[in-house]
């Protein structure tokens, strides 16, 4: 019997004696970890191999191989034809990695967990592997993943992964498409290249409609995930997409009955985060990457997205979002019930670029202050937010805020509220807070401040809305945080 199918019989063994069984009835059984719904923020991490190019994105392993891409134009131009993506293993030297640095930074942002790429989908794991001999610790001595987990742990910060291994079936098909010649298309190094699945039309990005795992691949994916968390003990884990094809379903439902009763085993409050369909609601937590939700979610939720506007990894070319631009994302959907992944891409030597980190301490100064409404926050009764809606689903957060544009969320005995303008006039309206039975509040107000500040703020309410005299008007370019203290 092989490695894999020995990890098969493991799985099978451990949900045959665990609570969880592979069904949705036994694992609706599961409770969103106590830790995440108390601490809303944590910080995401893409590196690996593919950082080393540093061109386009985290993608770069298959664009190389992708004609006409920028990064397939910048491979043959730099490197030339004949340098495979195997040849960039043997760069990846991360010798400036020092994963208390790391975590002393995430610390200062504010963030409560974290949540590094323990294989993406180029194939190649950041951890030791008895499955695999494309991993870390046999390729160059680290496992990062264990250097980053004992950090957390002297830190006091939580430990998750992502693992996007789904995608890997299929994830270098441009070379045998593009590169006869490459060693993906001649079926060298197989267990590094995956099956580089090619589509019957030939269209390798059909990748929904034309690529279906075969049940050799779906085995070793599960095996390759529960090994994961064997070897790391995450307090959550992360998957991309894919595995909502129908075809991962019930290795997926293995995945979660697994993890749930290790969990159990560990005595850790242990979960999951995936996107679209591809878990059952009330199984898992759901994810919007780079998007938001139009509404209250009724269970917690989960947005990812990432400082830089065009990659999850470190590239030359990243364009980065504004610390302000940040904190009104996570603003919004922690007012809805959310919490917020933020991502970082290191440089492949191992360091964190100016610009992320700049942007990473203007988070921690805003929640050294504001942090209490985010926080073991929940939402508002009357509503998320007030003004403009948010559209709904994944790569949607570019809206604009005006001066009308208030989100809240709420503590026992406070009501926070965050004008979202960049600009505030001297009054602020509330409509969401006047007097009414329905579509506002019938508390006793007791007093009304900002956040770091001294003092109350005059206030007037009526059956129209709450106003607040701030006095001036203001500029808003970092929200504010005024709480609303009543009884």
């Amino acid at each position: 019997m092989d490695r894999i199918q020995e990890y098969l019989q493991k799985i099978d063994e451990v949900i045959a004696n665990g609570k969880f069984k592979d069904n949705w009835e036994s694992l609706s059984q599961f409770q969103i970890p106590s830790w995440y719904r108390a601490q809303r923020f944590g910080v995401f991490i893409h590196w690996g191999v593919f950082s080393v190019p540093a061109c386009e994105s985290e993608w770069y392993p298959r664009l190389m191989y992708k004609m006409g891409t920028r990064s397939n134009l910048h491979h043959l131009k730099k490197y030339g034809k004949g340098f495979e993506y195997r040849n960039f293993i043997e760069l990846f030297k991360p010798e400036k990695f020092d994963a208390d640095e790391w975590v002393e930074l995430f610390k200062r942002s504010g963030a409560r967990y974290i949540m590094p790429v323990g294989e993406h989908h180029d194939g190649v794991k950041l951890y030791e592997s008895d499955l695999n001999r494309w991993n870390m610790m046999a390729l160059n001595g680290r496992d990062y993943m264990a250097e980053l987990h004992a950090a957390c742990d002297r830190a006091g910060l939580g430990f998750l992964m992502s693992n996007h291994r789904a995608e890997h079936f299929w994830f270098f098909n441009g070379a045998r498409k593009f590169y006869p010649d490459s060693e993906v298309a001649r079926n060298e190094y197989p267990d590094l290249y995956g099956p580089a699945y090619m589509p019957p039309s030939g269209n390798i990005d059909k990748t929904d409609q034309e690529i279906t795992p075969t049940k050799e691949y779906l085995e070793d994916w599960l095996a390759s995930a529960c090994e994961m968390i064997d070897r790391n003990q995450p307090l959550g884990v992360y998957f991309d997409w894919w595995i909502q094809k129908n075809e991962f379903r019930p290795y997926v439902k293995k995945f979660l009955a697994y993890y749930y009763n290790r969990g159990l085993e560990w005595g850790k409050e242990v979960c999951v985060f995936y996107k679209w369909g591809a878990i059952f609601d009330g199984c898992a937590v759901f994810d919007v990457e780079r998007g938001q939700i139009n509404g209250v979610a009724r269970e917690l939720w989960q947005n990812d997205t990432s400082i830089a506007k065009n990659s999850w990894g470190y590239t030359e070319g990243n364009a980065f979002k504004p610390a302000a631009e940040i904190i009104r994302n996570m603003i919004e959907v922690v007012s809805k019930n959310g919490c917020y992944m933020l991502n970082v891409g290191p440089k492949p030597d191992g360091t964190i670029c100016r610009e992320e980190k700049e942007v990473l301490c203007r988070i921690g100064d805003w929640l050294a202050v504001n942090g209490e409404a985010i926080y073991g926050s929940t939402p508002f009764e009357v509503c998320a937010s007030e003004g403009k809606e948010s559209k709904n689903g994944a790569f949607k957060e570019s809206k604009k805020f005006s001066s009308k544009n208030f989100c809240f969320t709420t503590k026992p005995g406070k009501i926070y509220v965050f004008p979202m303008g960049s600009k505030l006039p001297a009054k602020l309206r509330i409509h969401s807070l006047r007097h009414a039975n329905e579509g506002g509040i019938r508390y006793q107000l007791k007093g009304v401040r900002i956040l770091g500040q001294q003092g109350n703020l005059p206030y007037v309410q009526n059956e129209k809305y709450l106003e607040i005299d701030l006095g001036a008007k203001r500029v808003n370019e970092i929200p504010m945080c005024i709480c609303v203290d009543v009884d």
